[in-house]
């Protein structure tokens, strides 16, 4: 059980999807990040920085029986996914291929370019799996008609290929709690349940700066803990099928 996050777009939430909803839900798997720049991750799980150069040593880690979750960034994505074509095989030895997408222009063009390598490898439709990024749901429209409104293009490769997963709740709502939680060096699932009340301390607080310190903890549980059902339903959806 091995799992590649890819996207030959630098901006689609890559990383945060490996931190955020994957590896507290896969505690059984190791994180390795594939990338030569921006490559110091201080929140989150412990994650060793590979590059794409290193294809053979992180392929026998995955032939090994490994449970690895591999996040491989844009600057080495291409000259990964050249390894994996001049070695026969070597796409099987991932259970599925995870691609975060936001619905920016560029992002969305790039999550096809993604989409379209990956199958031309010769990945099948069910490992390939769409996960919607930083959505904006409307209270008063069918959650599926602002997905598709949002996300067009890729709805329409779907609709027309069928060469990915792509399920409407596979998907992460906009929200500050994910910059909130790494300029805290925490993890929202970390935040969310690590047990500590920290409005009880606020009360015994002796100085203003632990007072806004706690202020600030407190505002940020609450968040983490609102948004950690729907990060679990969210994995779910993307997962769907797939024995984790």
């Amino acid at each position: 059980m091995s799992i590649a996050i890819v996207n030959c777009s630098g901006n689609s939430g890559k990383t945060t999807v490996t931190r955020e909803l994957l590896a507290p839900r896969l505690p059984h798997m190791s994180v390795r990040q594939v990338e030569s720049i921006n490559a110091d991750d201080s929140t989150g799980p412990k994650v060793e920085v590979m590059i794409a150069a290193r294809f053979d040593e992180l392929h026998e880690e995955l032939m090994r029986g490994r449970n690895l979750l591999v996040d491989i960034g844009a600057s080495n994505f291409e000259e990964y996914l050249n390894r994996l074509d001049s070695s026969e095989g070597a796409q099987e030895d991932y259970t599925c291929f995870i691609v975060p997408t936001e619905p920016e222009s560029k992002q969305m063009k790039d999550t096809i370019k993604t989409i379209n390598m990956l199958a031309d490898l010769g990945v099948e439709p069910g490992r390939i799996r769409a996960l919607l990024n930083k959505v904006e749901l409307v209270k008063s429209e069918a959650r599926e008609v602002t997905l598709r409104r949002h996300f067009a293009q890729l709805f329409e490769l779907h609709d027309r290929t069928g060469m990915f997963e792509l399920h409407h709740d596979a998907a992460l709502p906009r929200n500050d709690v994910f910059t909130l939680a790494a300029a805290a060096g925490r993890t929202i699932h970390d935040i969310a349940i690590d047990g500590v009340d920290y409005k009880a301390q606020l009360v015994d607080a002796g100085t203003d700066a632990e007072k806004e310190r706690l202020v600030k903890l407190v505002g940020l549980k609450r968040k983490a803990l609102s948004i950690e059902p729907v990060l679990d339903h969210a994995f779910n959806a993307l997962m769907s099928g797939i024995d984790a």
